[in-house]
């Protein structure tokens, strides 16, 4: 995947948790840009994307709210993954 293509996989993949949880993530561009500079692979920007979703899901009071992720957890989450 080229930088665009991962930009635009982990915008939609995080679009679905706001959508999902009925939440709006503040620093939606900084994620991406942290996502996509730690990989430009398809299945580990899933994977990155799917652990902050369980992320959400585990926070109910997160839920129908602004969030801020933020950028040294995605890097931490993204190191173990």
């Amino acid at each position: 995947m080229n930088q665009e293509e991962a930009e635009a996989r982990a915008r939609g993949l995080l679009n679905v948790i706001e959508t999902t949880y009925e939440i709006r993530i503040v620093n939606l561009e900084t994620v991406i840009e942290a996502i996509t500079g730690i990989t430009l692979e398809e299945s580990r920007i899933l994977a990155i994307c799917t652990a902050l979703n369980s992320w959400v899901a585990m926070d109910p009071a997160v839920q129908g709210r602004a969030v801020e992720i933020p950028v040294d957890f995605v890097i931490d989450l993204a190191s173990r993954l």
